[in-house]
């Protein structure tokens, strides 16, 4: 099955595709496409923004990700599957999938449901600080 095939039938999905949230989502999308296993976290059922900062920032997935540097002029630099985490105005609570072929995101977002956006939308969402953190 080539990227596009993979993709095309997810864009626009409702947010809980298939009863998952943005990590479980992120997970999908990178084994189906790296081959990785990332770690499942139990999400409740309506977390809070507070809860997800702290569990994004304590996971011990973490440490298996290094963050990269943002290139010239703010361009994203990260390699293709690289994880963004995304914030509004505290720490991380939202993740997608860098898809460096597209220079886009692939993520599930609660209104929007499954999108790809460019670094400049992501922004315009509101989701105005993101980090790109490729595996070590």
């Amino acid at each position: 099955m080539t990227r596009s095939e993979f993709l095309a039938p997810l864009i626009g999905q409702p947010w809980a595709w298939q009863t998952r949230n943005c990590w479980d989502f992120a997970c999908h999308v990178e084994r189906e496409l790296f081959g990785r296993a990332l770690p499942c976290i139990t999400v409740p059922d309506d977390p809070k923004w507070k809860w997800m900062v702290a569990e994004i920032g304590r996971h011990p997935e973490r440490d298996n990700w290094t963050a990269t540097p943002e290139g010239p002029h703010g361009l994203v630099q990260a390699a293709d599957g690289a994880l963004c985490l995304m914030g509004r105005f505290s720490g991380p609570g939202h993740v997608g999938v860098w898809l460096a072929d597209l220079r886009k995101v692939i993520h599930c977002d609660r209104k929007l449901g499954v999108c790809l956006e460019d670094d400049l939308a992501l922004k315009q969402q509101g989701w105005v600080k993101r980090t790109y953190f490729e595996p070590k």
